[in-house]
């Protein structure tokens, strides 16, 4: 059985948002995978690069790569800055620049260190108006991981594109729904969303409560962009490509 790690944060980890690791598993054409996942809640990339051990340790044959969407937050306003430096550790205030030396060095220590194909996925969107600031800076960081794949010659997922696509495709179907959730910085929204589930309510019942399409609380996954996810991973993991190609 070939061991694939999923590695990233709470997108990845699948407890404040839809698991698309457990929907991986689940299907049959990926029955001789066995997926691990390595997902943190809260991570930046530089947070990642510190626990490469753990996910070297299981020797991979693939890993896919998802992480960034708390570097981009953490630079959208003062308050996330003061909580990403006090609750993550960071040695520096994020930046752009400092994302890429990040992922740089995780892509470069796994191609190092394991035989495993490595994908990196781009970010997802952060809220559904695709003209606010903070997608306007999605799209940045997304720029580097295209950037960072075509070097090291690695796939590059596009989940954005994807998502991106869809709400544009299906903005018909906010029609009935309530007032769309705006993007928020501090953990507000995030609260909200995980009290909301933890009265019973699917991440999809979540995102209807909000107004929104792909998106529980403006950051985190239903069960729509985490099916995503797993397309884009499961046609990876299928296709002919040899390791890091």
């Amino acid at each position: 059985m070939k061991t694939v790690v999923c590695f990233g944060a709470s997108l990845t980890a699948g407890r404040v948002s839809f698991d698309y690791v457990e929907l991986l598993s689940s299907r049959p054409s990926l029955a001789e995978y066995r997926f691990v996942n390595r997902g943190v809640d809260g991570d930046l990339a530089w947070n990642g690069l510190q626990r490469l051990d753990d996910v070297i340790s299981v020797r991979p044959d693939a890993v896919s790569i998802l992480i960034g969407t708390n570097d981009v937050n953490a630079t959208l306003s003062e308050r996330n800055l003061l909580r990403y430096r006090a609750f993550n550790h960071l040695p520096i205030d994020p930046t752009i620049e400092w994302y890429e030396e990040n992922l740089r060095a995780i892509v470069t220590r796994l191609k190092a260190e394991t035989g495993a194909r490595l994908a990196l996925l781009t970010l997802a969107v952060i809220g559904e108006d695709l003209d606010h600031e903070a997608n306007r800076k999605v799209l940045q960081y997304n720029n580097v991981i295209r950037h960072v794949a075509h070097d090291e010659k690695i796939a590059c997922l596009p989940l954005h594109e994807r998502m991106v696509a869809y709400l544009r495709e299906h903005e018909a179907d906010r029609a009935g729904l309530p007032a769309r959730l705006a993007y928020r910085d501090g953990l507000i929204n995030v609260g909200n969303a995980i009290a909301l589930h933890a009265t019973g309510l699917s991440w999809d019942e979540v995102s209807r409560r909000n107004g929104l399409l792909l998106t529980t609380d403006c950051l985190h996954l239903n069960s729509i962009s985490g099916g995503m996810i797993a397309d884009l991973i499961e046609s990876w993991l299928l296709s002919n490509a040899q390791p890091n190609a």
